[in-house]
């Protein structure tokens, strides 16, 4: 792992930490999330992904962020499909789902650099424990490959090569962005992931029955 990639890795790896081992992860993990819980998470993130791909769509045209708006990681297809599966399609978005989605949608449609940083903790993510996560939630809720394609990238056979090529383009930004834009990406990083283990927390209070009640 190269400069910038090493640099914004280590600043957010304490709150990627923290949005990992909020209880209601790591009983999602365990197994002890009831069926309703996974599928409201789901619906969750449905919303999430809308805001972020949408602002993907016109990021397309940026010199910069065009690189990292790539068509192949779209996620949205695959949720509407689970959110159909597993009958979610009326679970309404919570608090802190509609401030994730207020803030990509006051940053990520117009800054390049705002956008990289919520596609990073997004995407790289779900390239990586994100495959872990579907595996264990289909062993858990009994699933084939409904209820899971948000788990499932299909057009990306090689995840380990895909993640490479990724931080190659990051470590290009210190080329293009100046030293405080860079600032506000790692910020707006942390950020994304403090957003993210803020909506864990608020699903934990609504769902927090094991999965075998």
């Amino acid at each position: 792992m190269t400069e910038f990639a090493a640099r914004i890795r280590r600043a957010t790896m304490a709150e990627h930490r923290e949005a990992e081992t909020r209880s209601f992860i790591s009983r999602l993990m365990a197994g002890e999330v009831p069926y309703d819980g996974y599928a409201a998470l789901t619906a969750q993130y449905l919303y999430i992904y809308r805001e972020l791909e949408s602002a993907a769509a016109r990021m397309r045209t940026d010199e910069v962020a065009a690189g990292f708006a790539d068509p192949l990681l779209d996620r949205v297809p695959s949720l509407e499909a689970d959110v159909e599966f597993l009958d979610a399609a009326g679970v309404r978005p919570l608090d802190a789902t509609r401030r994730y989605v207020e803030r990509l949608r006051e940053q990520c449609h117009h800054s390049a650099v705002h956008f990289i940083a919520h596609h990073y903790v997004r995407y790289l993510g779900d390239l990586s424990g994100g495959l872990m996560v579907g595996r264990k939630v289909a062993q858990t809720y009994g699933l084939g490959p409904g209820g899971i394609a948000f788990y499932s990238f299909l057009d990306i056979p090689d995840a380990k090569a895909y993640k490479s090529a990724y931080r190659t383009r990051l470590d290009a930004l210190p080329s293009v962005f100046a030293p405080a834009e860079l600032d506000v990406l790692v910020a707006e990083s942390q950020l994304a992931f403090k957003l993210n283990a803020a909506l864990f927390v608020e699903m934990g209070t609504h769902h927090s029955s094991p999965a075998a009640a």
